[in-house]
């Protein structure tokens, strides 16, 4: 029996090792190996409805990444490409490392294990450019690009979506969308008329906006008692003169708040009567952090995306001293929103002095 005694000690040693690694050890909301998580490289689950944002999103600014990843800077590295490859009906949709794009074709080695022969993690394939649907890399430390990870982990649960990013090797922020700066998107027309402002520009400000439309929309939406009917044109002449007027003054002030030093995220895009769209917009700064969202109206022209007006304000981070209003639901750095509406998810308790 004292034989046996060492040999019980060891099996029991063993046995609670292994519980407190297995109970240390957290649940894996993604149905993929942890490695491919923490490589980086994750593929939350999308719906049907996802690919539509994924493919404007991703497509409007892979400009970036095909320039960046011919002549990368020292704090961009960890090129990827997801592409769609299929075999009978048979379809999956992996990250590619290493990827290169040449003559309307992307090779690259398969960092995701898929459900199709010949496909596995490391083998190295050729796809057409076509086949793309999201790419990513890591700038200064954070994710860019990557909108499938973005959408993706937004149908996890709450508490999941935590354990995933907890996981990944760089940060993930509200990202900074690169759209091409002109008047193709209205992302674009965003970009452009803050380079204007940054250049105190006045002739390129009144480019990418639209007073008249601006004045237009503002009159025919309003709702208050004091705004005569009908609208004559002399009243839209009118506010159209006093908008321009105020915008081109406050804007080209020495002190107005510069663009180029900001993370521009386009999170959402909602479209509102008179054929007008708006967009919401989160700006966020470093070296002090600040982070500020944005609800702009555009509409879309003959001469492309035009900007209407402003609509709301809200800054996020830091709090203001004297705002005793309801408090916007914070995880970490991600702002959550609610599916159906464009406006940031507030908790039902206002926060008492």
């Amino acid at each position: 029996m004292a034989l046996f005694s060492p040999i019980r000690r060891s099996i029991r040693s063993y046995y609670r090792e292994f519980v407190q690694f297995f109970l240390s050890r957290p649940v894996n909301p993604i149905e993929q190996p942890w490695h491919e998580i923490t490589d980086g490289l994750p593929t939350p689950p999308l719906t049907p409805e996802n690919y539509e944002e994924l493919a404007y999103k991703a497509m409007n600014t892979i400009h970036y990444f095909k320039s960046a990843l011919q002549t990368p800077r020292e704090q961009q590295h960890s090129f990827a490409l997801r592409v769609r490859i299929t075999k009978g009906n048979i379809t999956a949709e992996p990250w590619l490392t290493s990827p290169q794009i040449k003559n309307g074709e992307v090779t690259g080695i398969i960092g995701n294990k898929t459900n199709l022969k010949r496909s596995r993690p490391g083998t190295k394939v050729t796809v057409p450019e076509t086949a793309i649907i999201d790419w990513m890399m890591v700038e200064d430390d954070f994710l860019l690009g990557g909108y499938s990870i973005r959408i993706g982990i937004k149908n996890l649960e709450r508490w999941d979506r935590r354990t995933v990013y907890d996981h990944l090797p760089y940060e993930v922020d509200d990202g900074h969308d690169h759209f091409k700066h002109d008047l193709s998107t209205p992302e674009g027309a965003l970009l452009l008329l803050g380079d204007a402002i940054d250049e105190r520009d006045t002739d390129k400000i009144r480019y990418c906006k639209d007073f008249y439309r601006e004045a237009l929309y503002l009159l025919g939406t309003s709702t208050h008692p004091s705004v005569p009917r009908p609208i004559t044109e002399e009243m839209v002449e009118a506010l159209e003169q006093r908008l321009e007027e105020v915008f081109i003054k406050f804007n080209t002030l020495p002190e107005t708040t510069s663009f180029y030093d900001a993370k521009r995220a386009f999170l959402y895009r909602r479209e509102c009567p008179m054929n007008v769209w708006e967009i919401t917009e989160i700006r966020t700064y470093y070296n002090p952090k600040f982070k500020t969202m944005h609800l702009i109206n555009v509409q879309e022209t003959k001469d492309g995306w035009k900007v209407l007006s402003n609509m709301n304000d809200v800054q996020l981070y830091p709090r203001p001293k004297n705002d005793k209003g309801p408090i916007i639901d914070l995880t970490g750095d991600h702002i959550k929103f609610y599916e159906d509406y464009n406006f940031p998810l507030f908790l039902k308790n206002r926060k008492k002095n």
